[in-house]
């Protein structure tokens, strides 16, 4: 079993991530939206139509997918409270996703994690360490770990653990409420087990962030890496099923 928690259903290459995910054997994954189409700053009507977007490909590939909310913290509140409410209600999604229009520190992020912990639902934020070409709004695992401590209660998951590499696993290492998946980048040797070893395989999530990656190297990173077995199972499904009630 292989649950991916990071894919991106990219306007007009839907068909082409559902059967690639059918050929690698990947029998659910997540659906974070075609989250940049619209830039960093994405309005209103914007982020619902990605939303909707993701509703629509969920269905038509039920039971194999889920889909997370994809919000811009940067609109306002009584927006974003209601748009949560309107797709987590909702049994297609499960998760929020935010990308890179606000660094997650910010305390514009309070009302998305208010709802979801009402809901009882993970954000996935992405996150990377960059010496340059960085988005003004992008987050990396420092702004992960100062969210983390100022809501210990939520599930937060760190996306690009191949993004964040050694310093990022060490930043998140103390919060118990952060997972990191383990999309990001080619494979790197040595890392996924760092990470097992410092943090522990529960909370590592496999992700691949297909299709802008290709599931075959994203799947090595995990099934190569030198791992018990049953740390590889909780990598590739079990925590996955857990995190998600899935």
């Amino acid at each position: 079993m292989v649950i991916d928690i990071h894919t991106h259903n990219f306007r007009g290459r839907e068909r082409q991530l559902a059967e690639e995910a059918r050929l690698h054997g990947i029998e659910r994954y997540v659906l974070l939206g075609d989250v940049l189409r619209d830039g960093a700053q994405p309005n209103e009507d914007q982020v619902r139509q990605i939303n909707d977007d993701t509703l629509a490909e969920v269905r038509r590939a039920s039971p194999h997918a889920c889909g997370f909310c994809f919000l811009n913290p940067a609109l306002p509140e009584e927006f974003l409270r209601l748009e949560i409410r309107r797709c987590l209600s909702l049994a297609e999604f499960r998760g929020v996703k935010l990308e890179i229009s606000v660094p997650c520190s910010d305390s514009r992020l309070s009302p998305i994690m208010e709802e979801l912990l009402a809901f009882g639902a993970p954000l996935l934020q992405h996150t990377w360490y960059k010496t340059e070409q960085k988005y003004a709004g992008e987050s990396d695992p420092r702004d992960v770990a100062a969210l983390a401590r100022r809501w210990p209660r939520n599930r937060i998951v760190m996306a690009h653990l191949c993004g964040c590499g050694h310093r990022g696993v060490e930043d998140i290492a103390e919060c118990p409420n952060v997972y990191v998946d383990t999309s990001g980048a080619q494979p790197e040797a040595g890392l996924v087990e760092y990470a097992v070893r410092r943090i522990g395989a529960r909370r590592l999530l496999y992700g691949s962030d297909a299709p802008c990656r290709d599931f075959a190297a994203q799947l090595a990173k995990v099934r190569e890496a030198d791992l018990r077995e049953d740390d590889r199972e909780r990598i590739f499904h079990l925590n996955a099923e857990e995190l998600l009630k899935w």
